[in-house]
């Protein structure tokens, strides 16, 4: 199996968690998103990586605590959550999301990611690179 990088564009910043936010910056397409914390120094902490049809539709379900984790679950965690999403990346299907996904998983270990890590089961490794 071959090895593949994905280069991928994060949305152009992080986004505070919380119903008014997600009409303007969460965006109805499919895609990748995490749900993202910050301790004191500024250094962030990646609760979960989401993998969606839509991301909007799959914020608006964890924030209506209709998919797991819940905004009930990630509040708990952390007192601001926020999320980001994966913007642009260079991907031949959508299936790709999968291995993006799953590396993402992989580099992070989120604290509320468990069970099988997402892949499209084409590459035998995949690393993500983010570009600006």
């Amino acid at each position: 199996m071959t090895e593949r990088t994905f280069k991928v564009k994060m949305s152009e910043r992080c986004f505070r968690f919380k119903p008014d936010a997600l009409p303007s910056h969460a965006p109805p397409k499919p895609g990748v998103y995490e749900f993202v914390t910050f301790d004191a120094a500024g250094t962030p902490k990646v609760l979960f990586v989401g993998l969606a049809q839509s991301v909007y539709q799959s914020l608006s379900d964890h924030l209506s605590n209709k998919a797991e984790p819940t905004a009930e679950k990630l509040f708990a965690a952390a007192k601001d959550v926020y999320f980001d999403y994966v913007a642009d990346a260079d991907i031949d299907s959508l299936d790709d999301l999968k291995d993006i996904a799953g590396s993402l998983i992989g580099k992070h270990k989120p604290q509320f990611n468990s069970g099988p890590v997402p892949s499209s089961g084409k590459y035998g490794a995949v690393t993500v690179q983010e570009v600006d």
